[in-house]
């Protein structure tokens, strides 16, 4: 049974709201593009925990607990990274596959791992949305989802409509809240994340955090979109700048010269 008293995460919900709050006031904000077609950043009232035990009891899945505190402590549905979260209807028709853990889905895969098995010619005919809440549409082929069975339980995901490319996980956010965070952190900082696919894949924070990711993974591709993530900044930091200029002298050096092209310093 839930009792909603950690108060990290209570903390987190307040600086969501005030963020959404601050969004909505700022008019540079008006003409996101998702936020002019749907949402207006605008966040329905919250949910009541019977609302939750409900839905919970008639799905047979607990929900990750950093989304409960989203839906009874922020709101029900409304502004979100991407089109609008749907309200959340503890009523509403479930599918019975919410209970099954997909198998795409049970652990992280390489882009080439994913092709081998899934891609291509795949006999594969697994549902990829099982154990899954649909959140929001993120660009024309990607949706964002919340995985609430498995090994990956709690994290959000983006799939492709069109099943072209391996699922992809938001750098920088383990799970549902700090996801949400991480968007309107990013966007008022005033980091260019729109479209919002961008959003997608750069690494979140500011120079430091983005030097501190490239160096703690031996993640290739990884590393190469950290490398691009700095174009988010309007200027760079002489941090930065040192960090980039120091990559030009290793195997990084074609992307490290195009990023700092962008900010006509080579």
């Amino acid at each position: 049974m839930y009792q909603l008293e950690d108060s990290t995460l209570l903390a987190q919900c307040d600086r969501i709201k005030a963020m959404i709050e601050e969004t909505a006031r700022t008019p540079a904000y008006q003409k996101h593009y998702y936020a002019s077609l749907y949402h207006h950043w605008k966040i329905s009232s919250p949910v009541q925990l019977s609302d939750i035990r409900e839905f919970e009891k008639k799905s047979g899945v607990e929900l990750p607990v950093e989304y409960v505190y989203y839906l009874t402590q922020v709101g029900r549905g409304g502004a979100c990274p991407g089109t609008f979260f749907a309200d959340f209807n503890p009523m509403r028709k479930v599918d019975e596959g919410i209970r099954r853990v997909s198998e795409q889905l049970a652990c992280k895969l390489a882009e080439t791992e994913w092709e081998e098995l899934y891609g291509g010619d795949s006999d594969w005919e697994g549902d990829r949305t099982d154990g899954t809440i649909s959140l929001c549409a993120m660009d024309l082929t990607y949706i964002a989802y919340l995985i609430v069975t498995g090994p990956q339980r709690g994290r959000v995901v983006y799939m492709d409509y069109d099943c072209d490319r391996a699922p992809m996980y938001p750098k920088g956010s383990p799970d549902f809240l700090t996801w949400c965070e991480n968007f309107y952190s990013e966007l008022l900082a005033g980091y260019d994340v729109t479209p919002t696919w961008k959003f997608m894949w750069q690494e979140p924070g500011n120079a430091h955090a983005l030097i501190h990711a490239f160096q703690n993974t031996k993640d290739q591709k990884y590393r190469k979109e950290v490398i691009y993530s700095f174009c988010k900044f309007k200027d760079l930091s002489q941090e930065a700048y040192q960090f980039l200029e120091s990559l030009r002298t290793s195997e990084w050096r074609e992307d490290a010269s195009e990023v700092l092209k962008k900010f006509s310093m080579i």
